[in-house]
């Protein structure tokens, strides 16, 4: 693996992210005979902060982070704090499967949850959650978060109507805004069974906080 350091952007986020996962799924498929799809979303978030932590001299990372502790330790109002945890959806006892930190205080920057596209309720969950924290962020930290999934293709190649539903889910939230990026069909989509059923991609969704005037 390159140990070149890169800035972080926009661009350049979602670069590392579809990287990451390329790399993974590669290795599960050499070193598991399985697939990207089928290996643990905990799997997925590991290899994704090793990679930030690899490439970007800016970030550190937290698994597995409390939602609570996110909050405090990141740079939002109080009032903004005390409406996120007291908010059921966010449920802010539980946690986030990744969260970057930058800076040499180790802030909380960016959420990043991870699911397999099988269960789409809980998907259209997590990005609800998500675009509360940006809303709430405005220009501050945690404005930018991401949602990650592996998605089963039909059999034109597509995702069938996940993209449309997720969208659908953030309509409510016009303080966010948000940009969908599929990676090319990757391989061999494994079922329970790890029989090959298709072929997958990986659905990333990247949420921003409008810019405040």
């Amino acid at each position: 693996m390159s140990s070149l350091q890169l800035r972080s952007s926009l661009h350049s986020r979602l670069n590392a992210i579809e990287q990451a996962l390329l790399e993974a799924h590669w290795d599960a498929v050499t070193h598991s005979r399985s697939s990207l799809n089928r290996m643990p979303e905990f799997f997925m978030a590991m290899r994704v902060a090793d990679y930030f932590a690899m490439h970007f001299p800016s970030f550190g990372y937290r698994l597995e982070a409390q939602v609570k502790r996110t909050f405090k330790d990141g740079d939002l109002r109080d009032i903004d704090i005390a409406q996120l945890c007291h908010d059921q959806e966010l449920r802010s006892d539980g946690r986030f499967d990744l969260v970057l930190l930058a800076g040499k205080r180790g802030k909380p920057a960016h959420v990043l949850e991870f699911k397999h596209g099988d269960k789409l309720e809980a998907v259209l969950l997590d990005i609800r959650r998500l675009a509360k924290v940006c809303e709430l962020a405005g220009n501050s930290r945690l404005k930018t978060n991401y949602l990650v999934l592996t998605k089963k293709c039909d059999s034109n190649g597509e995702v069938d109507n996940t993209i449309d539903r997720l969208v659908q889910a953030l309509e409510p939230f016009d303080k966010v805004n948000h940009f969908i990026w599929c990676t090319d069909p990757l391989g061999d989509f494994l079922d329970r069974d790890h029989q090959v059923t298709g072929t997958f991609r990986v659905v990333i969704v990247e949420l921003r906080a409008k810019q405040l005037a």
